[in-house]
């Protein structure tokens, strides 16, 4: 259930295979073979108090209605091979939201990079002749910030709306990043720590987009690991740090972001539990935002789950991009989501959320939503 721990390594289940090549040339059928097509698309009804949107990240301005939210298209050719591999990935968004991610020039798009990158593998030693596998995995083009419990696309994530924390964060980069003992180690069980390091044009999702002075580049960091047997009681939990200092594109002082995590594992393996911290600092005294959450999870079985957030964040600049000065303050919030898989492929999700503000935004303290969600996978 940690699907919020390794999202720098972002990894999503693979589809079908996309392609089979006819007569092909040699090397060309195993290439098309290896490349699969997934996605998903999600589609919602809103309800909730008063009108407008509350301003956590990706909120909806809709209540009492039904939105198309967004088609997820994923077209993936992963690193398999221990030794030099080359791999890519390329994410379509398709719809409403899609201008939310920031990444196009255009405010109103309706269709826009999620990500796209190209991974390249560097073996340290070979694994038929050394008995282990280590690899530096470079990854260049538009990916995920190498920090953050929550991902984009929500059929990670265990709630349908975002978390504050999330609000603050950078969201995808457009430069390099390196990861070792390779990208998808720690997901595989073959090593008990992921280090990520990278420089980027900017903290700003806009891709391409540089600050006004295009020799400052943004320094990424991440770095997860799972605890071993001899911490005892301790073992195995799950240990997550990451940092980005950087400008926006249309800053010109610093943006530092710091993400602390924890997962704990709990006795019953039904439960999971997990602590984070997010920070955004400014300069000048008074400019930090931060945003401190715990998160509980009970699996019934393989198709029920219920998920519990609850927050409480202190308010420093500006903690959403839309509020005025005067919607400033501090606040709290819990959201409430019962998972369910009735029909195959299909994740659907009945969700409660409330946002209290020490001062009143879009005309109200207490804000009330509730979301029914439903996801198809492919």
């Amino acid at each position: 259930m940690w699907r919020g721990w390794v999202i720098f390594v972002s990894v999503i289940s693979l589809g079908a295979t996309w392609a089979q090549a006819q007569e092909a040339p040699v090397g060309a059928d195993a290439l098309s073979a290896s490349s699969t097509l997934s996605g998903y698309v999600s589609t919602s009804y809103h309800g909730g108090s008063g009108s407008g949107k509350y301003p956590y990240a990706l909120s909806h301005e809709n209540r009492s209605s039904f939105t198309l939210d967004v088609v997820g298209l994923s077209l993936n050719r992963p690193l398999n091979e221990w030794l030099f591999d080359s791999g890519y990935r390329v994410d379509l968004w398709v719809g409403p939201q899609a201008s939310d991610l920031g990444t196009n020039d255009s405010s109103d798009s309706e269709v826009a990079i999620r990500q796209a990158f190209i991974d390249l593998r560097i073996p340290l030693g070979d694994p038929r002749n050394a008995g282990w596998a280590r690899s530096v995995d470079l990854r260049l083009g538009t990916f995920d910030s190498p920090l953050g419990f929550e991902s984009t696309d929500r059929t990670l994530n265990n709630h349908y709306t975002h978390s504050w924390g999330y609000s603050i964060e950078p969201t995808v980069h457009t430069g390099l990043l390196a990861m070792y003992p390779g990208v998808d180690a720690l997901e595989n069980g073959e090593s008990d720590f992921l280090l990520s390091l990278g420089v980027a044009n900017s903290v700003d999702p806009r891709i391409n987009g540089a600050p006004a002075n295009e020799d400052r580049k943004a320094f990424l960091s991440g770095l997860t690991w799972l605890l071993p047997e001899q911490f005892g009681a301790l073992g195995g939990t799950a240990l997550s740090v990451g940092y980005v200092n950087g400008r926006e594109r249309s800053g010109s002082t610093p943006v530092q972001n710091l993400y602390l995590a924890a997962g704990f594992p709990l006795p019953n393996e039904a439960w999971d539990l997990a602590v984070t911290y997010d920070a955004r600092m400014l300069n000048g005294p008074g400019n930090d935002d931060s945003v401190v959450g715990a998160h509980l999870s009970y699996t019934a079985n393989e198709r029920t789950a219920w998920h519990l957030r609850g927050e409480w964040f202190q308010e420093g600049a500006k903690l959403f991009s839309s509020e005025s000065v005067a919607e400033q303050g501090d606040g709290y919030g819990l959201t409430a989501t019962l998972e369910y898989q009735l029909w195959p492929n299909t994740l659907s999700r009945a969700e409660w959320r409330w946002d209290h503000t020490e001062v009143r935004v879009n005309g109200r303290h207490n804000d009330q939503s509730w979301h029914l969600n439903l996801i198809y996978q492919f």
